[in-house]
């Protein structure tokens, strides 16, 4: 019997490529690390070890926010076997509480248009206001809402009604405007 075997010679990688593989690299050690994260703060706040102040005093010993820290913790409550793991624990704790069809659904778009978890907020925002959900929103979520729809308006507006509005609120002092 005949075999031929083909062995092809590796191509070494650029400098350029090995480059960019380290910061992949590293990316990818990041998420992974905020993951084992936000499981080891589900484990402590199971185990009665995390409340308020547990928050802040891990935020000044571990040198994370305590408003990511929430973020990262808020994530754990996807389950491992329904983590994108090329998308950020922020992008997953956008969606957590969201059904599970809507989260793998605004997931898979979010990888697929490469939104920002910033976009994916408001995407989830979005969502919620549509589906009726919207005694979902937290306050800074109603915030969020409330920018979005300013800005949608602000934009759709002439200039004239525009300048109508920015005297108003200038004159307003930040309070209530009857117009």
């Amino acid at each position: 019997m005949n075999a031929v075997a083909v062995i092809e010679a590796a191509v070494p990688a650029s400098p350029r490529e090995e480059w960019l593989n380290r910061g992949k690299n590293l990316g990818a050690e990041r998420r992974d690390v905020d993951w084992r994260l936000a499981d080891w703060l589900s484990e402590g706040k199971a185990a009665g070890h995390l409340d308020q102040a547990g928050f802040d005093f891990l935020a000044d010993n571990l040198g994370i926010g305590p408003a990511k820290l929430k973020l990262i913790h808020k994530a754990a409550a996807i389950p491992t076997h329904l983590r994108d793991t090329s998308l950020t624990v922020e992008h997953h704790a956008h969606v957590a509480e969201l059904p599970v069809q809507e989260q793998i659904e605004l997931l898979t778009e979010a990888k697929r248009q490469h939104w920002s978890d910033d976009d994916l907020r408001k995407q989830t925002i979005t969502r919620k206001v549509e589906t009726g959900r919207a005694a979902m929103l937290s306050q800074e979520e109603w915030d969020d809402l409330s920018r979005m729809q300013f800005l949608h308006v602000w934009n759709r507006a002439s200039v004239a009604a525009r300048e109508d509005i920015a005297e108003l609120v200038s004159q307003s002092h930040m309070r209530c405007i009857d117009a």
